[in-house]
């Protein structure tokens, strides 16, 4: 018998259709040309600095806090992922007693919605797929579980089900667990921008961590978010540790208007909060200092070491146009699009002409986007979501599901996932996980690029208890120079059907000929089961994605669970993100992308071919895929003994060599190219990648250097020519020819020592999923 508590209400939609006020925010930005998506993590705009900012005051009128009480927010893209996002700071907030609690959440989730997802078979706390949630339909059941076990946090779910009487027995529980020594979480994501102050779950209970969801946007465009104070929020407010947890789309610009547009109004526009807004409208330093104050102060921090290199101002199909600290603008090729969004570049014409002005909310968007989609790629359910991450929960769910007696998954190391409790599984990278357990242990992560990987698998899958083997084709987030080895996916593919397991190809970062075919698993995997699918469908301009699965999967699942199957298909269905998920599948071959991708691939393969392989370079292994490639960086000689290859003043130094030098917006160790972008286009990056594999290290250090001593002299000495009127942007759109040296006067200046930093390994500061 299944073991979860039953729902007191069917699925609901957490969105409803989009309305004239979002569709009016999408046509001024895409009009207008401004980013709505730039990078994952490090984008820092004025509208999130706005939004953490009045977010904050919302809390505090909640909490009848007094005035200057300031929060911090993450902005994820649902309720669920605010959820799980807020149990793993709970659990880092706890990291230092963690073999007394071992990362156990007490849960009061009265209408089992959290926990079904947690727990989608009913196996108890310790085998669920999100473990260490003891979740509770009851408070007097939730009371006798704390005591006498030692848990670091509380999350009080629903509160607005709670009568008079049961809020006081939750705020005594909340007491309790908070002399234990955990820390309180309260879910508000059913909250609006219209609630009075002085919530009084809020007031009762004095949570350290709040959860915001869809209602901040009208329920109109995806977002989550979870706010608590600066000390909260310590363990992710440091250069090794302030980008541990991220996604792609969370704080996008759209979100960010959408949440200004509904919380302004509860504010005088002559009181102090619309002044804090204006001021950091009016300038871009305010406006860092309002990110650190209420968002993140490791990006802020970023930001200005880095002096504007990546303060993303306009966005137009394969070119972005950056925006220096000393006030001039450099165009560049779009070498990260968006980490892989979209298959027309950014803010396409007809995204605004066929989309938003004819967008049509009577229409069944997300029913004929199935369709498409099962034409597409032979499954023919799909399930909506709102990211990457959660397209791959969703897929590893039903996966479950569909085999409840199989509870063995197997990821291939190197594979990127995601970062919630449930999509973290599938990203096979130690150090991502380690803080945040417990999590699912009946999963093997094998290394593909061993020579006895395929043994190693067919080992693995030998006793029958494999039921999930899921799969990133290419990687766009670690360590790999190369795709899954061929021998190995036909290890995989053999023993299918004699192992009973299912195949789950993870398609966000890879589909729509990112990666040169219109899928990546195209003539290697003959049969899949799952996959997932986000950034092409995006179109660079709204957060969604899909979990695809078969009839079997499909009908096994639903034996298994019918309940939480169906709130996966409803609770991230919307309409108008299903509608730029179809203009983007039908622009694939009217762009004719096949023909163009493979004309711009064959640039890339000649492009990495013609790369310097002498030992004195920065770049070390190299590989493309399609329009997606890797430069590993190193630091030979000496100086490797002193500088992190991927530490913090390498990461930089390179970034700013790719955008002041090579005029190549290329900010990881990865390039994501224009699936639109001209030959010229694909030329220019890849002649800035030969010019750069022929850079030692102590050159690329010195420009960096020097780039940021003229930046800095340059806001003390204004540019003469600014003076006169002239435009800022008009001085400074042409690239550099293949070997010219860039005109850009802070980087011609004499090389200079870099003030000291901590070289901070770079890996947790990159997210490609």
């Amino acid at each position: 018998m299944h073991r979860n508590p039953p729902a007191v209400r069917g699925p609901e939609p957490h969105l409803r259709p989009a309305g004239p006020q979002t569709l009016g925010i999408l046509a001024d930005l895409i009009a207008k040309k401004r980013p709505v998506f730039a990078m994952p993590s490090w984008f820092v705009t004025t509208e999130a600095a706005q939004a953490g900012c009045l977010i904050s005051e919302f809390v505090r009128e909640l909490a009848a806090a007094p005035p200057g009480t300031r929060y911090r927010s993450f902005f994820a893209n649902s309720r669920y992922e605010a959820l799980h996002g807020a149990v793993k700071l709970l659990r880092h907030r706890a990291a230092a007693t963690a073999a007394t609690h071992r990362g156990r959440v007490l849960v009061l989730d009265p209408d089992g919605t959290l926990t079904r997802r947690a727990d989608p078979l009913g196996e108890g706390p310790e085998r669920a797929l999100a473990p260490g949630l003891l979740a509770h339909t009851t408070v007097a059941s939730a009371r006798a579980a704390l005591t006498g076990t030692a848990v670091c946090g509380l999350l009080v779910r629903a509160p607005e089900r709670l009568d008079a009487n049961t809020l006081a027995e939750v705020a005594e529980l909340a007491r309790a667990a908070r002399s234990a020594g955990a820390r309180v979480a309260l879910d508000l994501s059913d909250i609006g921008p219209d609630h009075t102050p002085a919530h009084p779950a809020v007031t009762a209970l004095r949570p350290d961590l709040v959860v915001l969801g869809e209602p901040l946007t009208g329920r109109e465009v995806p977002f989550g978010a979870f706010t608590g104070s600066a000390d909260m929020f310590a363990p992710w407010s440091t250069p090794q540790t302030g980008f541990l947890h991220s996604n792609t789309y969370g704080g996008n610009t759209l979100a960010m208007r959408a949440v200004i547009a509904r919380l302004s109004p509860r504010w005088e526009r002559t009181g102090p909060v619309h002044r804090e807004l204006t001021a950091a409208a009016a300038d871009r330093q305010a406006a860092l200092d309002l990110y650190a104050r209420h968002v993140n102060p490791m990006a802020a921090r970023m930001q200005r070491k880095l002096h504007g290199a990546l303060n993303v101002v306009r966005a137009q199909g394969s070119r972005l146009t950056v925006r220096l600290d000393s006030g001039r603008e450099l165009e560049l090729v779009d070498g990260l699009c968006g980490a892989g969004l979209g298959v027309a570049g950014h803010n396409p014409t007809d995204a605004l002409t066929d989309v938003v002005r004819g967008h049509d909310p009577a229409r069944d968007h997300v029913r004929e986007l199935e369709e498409i989609l099962a034409k597409e790629t032979g499954l023919p359910h799909a399930f909506p979501a709102v990211s990457g991450a959660s397209a791959v929960e969703s897929s590893i769910t039903l996966a479950r599901l569909a085999r409840p007696r199989q509870r063995r998954i197997i990821v291939f190391k190197h594979n990127y996932g995601g970062k919630t409790l449930v999509s973290l599984l599938a990203t096979a990278a130690d150090r991502t996980r380690a803080p945040f357990g417990p999590l699912y242990d009946d999963i093997r992560y094998i290394d593909p690029f061993t020579p006895h990987a395929a043994d190693e698998f067919r080992k693995e899958v030998a006793g029958g208890d494999v039921g999930l083997v899921w799969i990133e084709l290419v990687h766009g987030s670690s360590d790999a120079y190369g795709p899954i080895p061929g021998t190995l996916l036909d290890a995989v593919t053999e023993g299918r059907d004699a192992h009973g397991y299912l195949i789950g190809v993870d398609e966000v970062l890879t589909s729509y000929y990112r990666c040169g075919t219109r899928f990546a698993h195209h003539g290697r995997l003959p049969h899949i089961d799952l996959m997932s699918l986000s950034k092409a469908l995006s179109y660079g301009c709204f957060p969604t994605g899909a979990a695809l699965v078969s009839q079997e999967v499909y009908a096994a699942a639903r034996r298994a669970n019918p309940l939480l199957v169906e709130e996966l298909r409803t609770h991230h269905a919307h309409g108008l993100g299903a509608h730029f998920a179809l203009q983007a599948v039908a622009q694939v071959d009217a762009l004719g992308l096949p023909e163009r991708v493979a004309a711009l691939s064959d640039v890339v393969g000649e492009g990495i071919a013609a790369l310097d392989t002498g030992p004195r370079g920065v770049v070390g292994r190299r590989f493309a895929e399609g329009l997606l490639g890797r430069l590993e960086p190193r630091v030979p000689g000496v100086l490797g003994r002193f500088v992190d290859p991927e530490g913090e003043r390498m990461t930089y130094a390179l970034i700013l060599w790719w955008i002041t030098r090579a005029r190549a917006f290329v900010v990881y160790d990865v390039f994501l190219l224009p699936l639109t972008a001209t030959e010229r286009e694909i030329g220019q990056v890849m002649r800035g990648a030969r010019r750069l594999s022929r850079t030692g290290p102590v050159r690329l250090l010195a420009q960096a250097a020097a780039f940021g001593l003229g930046q800095r002299l340059s806001r003390l000495l204004p540019l003469r020519t600014a003076e006169r009127g002239v435009p800022a942007h008009d001085r400074a759109i042409d690239a550099p020819t293949a070997d010219a040296p860039a005109t850009d006067p802070a980087v011609t200046e004499p090389p200079v020592t870099d003030p000291p930093v901590t070289d901070v390994p770079a890996t947790d500061q990159r997210s490609t999923t």
